[in-house]
């Protein structure tokens, strides 16, 4: 409180002898500020808070935790989303809604890459051809489940019952009892992971339980499994034009974002 005194009445004594310098040091607080407030507004941070949302969000999809080349990837479309959100309030795109964001971000996204030219067949075809991973069926599985809302009391007994050829009564399930050639992804979905892992380990046939999942408690048997397979051209032709004119759109927008990521400092919690 001294020192500002101190440096106001200095300010004064100043402005007495000569106003203009009081006028470069009041200018020169207003640079410094707009300075600091700019240069933040040029920083990109990317939390340890956020980096878990991320990762979480990738697990509940694949299954599976990122490792540390998809925990990369996260952090650089997080990075670029925020570039091209940013961009797309420079360009006057304001906010009105809790879904703007997004809507901003593929706005800019069309307007940085427009509509992509209608690719040729033998386009199409090469796309496929080196993208093979992306058109394989998932593995399959044939599922017969007895479903408990609540773990039974008498589970030895129930198993016994349906090892032994029985047939035991439980509760209604919404998607049935019988789940034949069911992807993994859809079953991750219904049961969670640790349930489709059970299964995945589980010999054909064989009636285990009570298995806990994200519905309840199951006894659970495989009755088949499909292994991945190649999906034909003819059958998945739609789908590799989309996912080329994504590919080409997506290459464009990349150019974008990284010319705009030169101007900004990205700051990655450790």
């Amino acid at each position: 409180m001294t020192s500002l005194r101190g440096l106001l009445l200095s300010l004064r004594g100043w402005a007495d002898r000569d106003p203009f310098i009081v006028f470069l040091c009041v200018a020169g607080v207003i640079f410094a500020l707009y300075w600091a407030v700019s240069a933040r507004h040029q920083e990109i941070d990317v939390p340890l808070s956020v980096q878990k949302s991320l990762s979480d969000d990738y697990e509940m999809m694949a299954g599976k935790k990122p490792d540390a080349q998809a925990k990369a990837k996260l952090i650089h479309d997080y990075v670029a989303d925020e570039l091209l959100f940013r961009e797309a309030v420079e360009r006057g795109m304001h906010m009105t809604d809790k879904t703007t964001k997004q809507r901003l971000i593929d706005r800019v996204r069309f307007m940085i890459a427009g509509a992509p030219a209608d690719p040729s067949e033998d386009q199409l075809m090469g796309y496929y051809a080196s993208h093979r991973d992306l058109y394989r069926a998932e593995p399959r599985l044939s599922v017969d489940h007895v479903f408990f809302e609540q773990k039974p009391g008498n589970a030895p007994a129930l198993l016994a019952t349906l090892q032994s050829g029985g047939s035991v009564k439980g509760d209604d399930f919404w998607m049935g009892h019988d789940l034949k050639d069911y992807g993994e992804s859809m079953l991750r979905g219904m049961f969670g992971q640790p349930f489709l892992d059970t299964l995945k380990k589980t010999p054909a046939g064989q009636w285990i339980g009570p298995l806990q999942s994200t519905r309840g408690w199951h006894f659970a048997r495989v009755r088949d499994r499909g292994a991945s397979a190649m999906l034909p051209y003819t059958d998945v032709r739609d789908q590799v034009k989309q996912d080329y004119l994504a590919a080409q759109t997506g290459a464009l927008v990349e150019q974008e974002v990284q010319k705009l990521e030169a101007g900004y400092r990205i700051k990655v919690e450790q």
